[in-house]
This record gives C-alpha cells, sequence and structure tokens, in this order.
C-alpha cells in the first residue's frame, strides 16, 4: 500500500515551533487576543477607566460610612424657644471634615489629573457652607452658664447634610457604576469655532487645555468642573465667551459652567447671544 511521504507529526512539530517564536517576537499566534511583550493585554483607555473607578468606589465608600457615623454622632441641643438644634460650629466642622476626607479619597487614588472632579466637590461643599453661614433667620443665639453658643434649627441642619450626603453618593455612584469619563460633544452657532476647556480645580498657572473644533467631540474626558474659551474662526459674528465670565459681563448673558457631573455631555455655544450652556443634544445646537 502507498503511504505519504511525509507524516502528521513533522508538520505538527513545525506549527508548534513557529507558535512558539511568535509568542517570543510578542506577536499573536492565530485565534489568540494581541498582547504586550511583556505577556500581558495591551491596556486601552476603557480598562484605565474602569480600573479607576474600581479603586475610587470603596475610598468613596469608607467616606459615606465615616460621614453617616459622625452625623449620627453630633449633638442634639435645645435652640431658642425650646426647638430642638445642633451647634452651628459642628455641623461646619462635619461638611469640613467630611470635603477633606473626599478629596483625599479621590487624590490618592490618582494624584494627577483628578482636578476636575476635585474641583467639582470643593465648590458643592463650599456653597453649603455659604448656606450654613448666609442665614441668620435660620440661626439663633443661645446663652449658656459658659458662654454664647450659635445654633442651628435640626430641620435646617438635616437639609444641608443630606446636601452633603448627596455629594458624596454622586461620586460613590459614579465610580462604582464605571461612568467617570463621558465623551464630551461641543457645537456652536455659527460654526467652525475652537473650544478650549482646562481643569477649573488645576493650581497655579493654567494648564495646556484640550482643543474641540465645533461641531465635534473629545472622547475620555473625566467629569468634574472645567473653565473653557470659545472662539469663532469665522463667519458674521466674532469674538470669544469665557468661563469663569470676565468681571462686570451682564447677568443675562453669563454663560453655564462646563460642569460633566450635573450637566449633559452636550455642549452648544451660541455667539449672537454671547452664551454656552448644556443641551440635551447635538439637534438643541443649532441656528
Amino acid at each position: 500500500m502507498k503511504t505519504d511521504r511525509f507524516s502528521s507529526a513533522p508538520i505538527c512539530a513545525v506549527v508548534a515551533l513557529l507558535a512558539g517564536l511568535l509568542l517570543a517576537a510578542g506577536l499573536p499566534a492565530a485565534g489568540q487576543t494581541p498582547t504586550s511583550r511583556l505577556g500581558r493585554p495591551t491596556p486601552t483607555s476603557e480598562s484605565l477607566s474602569r480600573s479607576l473607578g474600581a479603586a475610587l468606589a470603596p475610598k468613596v465608600e469608607e467616606v459615606q460610612k465615616t460621614f453617616e457615623a459622625n452625623r449620627r454622632a453630633l449633638h442634639p441641643m435645645q435652640g431658642p424657644g425650646g426647638e430642638p438644634a445642633y451647634l452651628r460650629q459642628e455641623v461646619a466642622s462635619l461638611v469640613d471634615h467630611t470635603g477633606e476626607d473626599l478629596d483625599r479619597a479621590i487624590g490618592n487614588v490618582r494624584p494627577e489629573g483628578m482636578e476636575p472632579l476635585r474641583a467639582w466637590v470643593a465648590e458643592r461643599l463650599r456653597n453649603i457652607q455659604r448656606e450654613l453661614a448666609a442665614r441668620p433667620d435660620q440661626t439663633a443665639r443661645m446663652t449658656t452658664a459658659a458662654s454664647q453658643v450659635e445654633t442651628v434649627p435640626a430641620e435646617r441642619s438635616k437639609q444641608l447634610l443630606d446636601q452633603v450626603g448627596e455629594v458624596v453618593s454622586r461620586i460613590f455612584f459614579l465610580a462604582s457604576h464605571d461612568d467617570l469619563e463621558v465623551t464630551l460633544w461641543v457645537g456652536s452657532t455659527p460654526q467652525p469655532a475652537t473650544f478650549s476647556f482646562w481643569p477649573q480645580g488645576k493650581a497655579g498657572s493654567r494648564p495646556a487645555p484640550t482643543v474641540i473644533l465645533t461641531n465635534g467631540k473629545g472622547d475620555h474626558v473625566l467629569r468634574g468642573l472645567y473653565s473653557y474659551r470659545a472662539a469663532l474662526a469665522n463667519g458674521p459674528v466674532t469674538g470669544t465667551i469665557e468661563s469663569p465670565s470676565s468681571a462686570g459681563a451682564p447677568a443675562a448673558r453669563a454663560s453655564e459652567r462646563l460642569d460633566l457631573v450635573t450637566g449633559s455631555s452636550f455642549f452648544c455655544c451660541r455667539f449672537k447671544e454671547q452664551s454656552c450652556r448644556h443641551v440635551a443634544n447635538e439637534n438643541e445646537c443649532r441656528p
């Protein structure tokens, strides 16, 4: 009986040898996922974002637990007229400490590049502190045997501390749902225009901005608070739109903040109105 000159064994050996050489060179064999030269999957922006959320979520959860425990530990007292109240200073300290804990949690996950998110948290808590300090009708001074202290009605304290809890919960939700980045779309009327934005929380000199030519988009933009400058490239109307607004700008023409935590990921600049605002979608940025 006639037989083939080449058996399958030598052929298998050659295939195995070639596969080994490919792996040694860092190249994928047939049917395999591309890997780095170290033999690990090449990281992508998506995987880096997912790892960032996975690292941040448990840290923010600890901040939540600490905040709730310290909130329960506040000492209630009797305010003027016998109404339940808390010491204003104790409430203010709780807001401050929670803000510091949350900022530290975000910064420890990635010291560089988290400024927009940290800026958003800092501004929200500053606003709560202003509310706490700027409503004398909601506070009262009560004289004790030792000194005069300022109290805040229990109901008012609850409202403000609920807002603090919402800030922490919002960051936890975004981290735990791997939703710390967005694709930012920016449009303008007329167009094209150049839209430059940078982290509002960056200390010192202005960092190099990210630039989008309208109507266009930028991928993997970290959620948070940004400053921006829109400049019209051509057309019948010329000029720029900036945020934060320049001193003395008319209140009616003040633009919205670029807030990628509570605002949509669609942003529209209308040069005739000298205003930029969040919109629901691209169709809302038409002439």
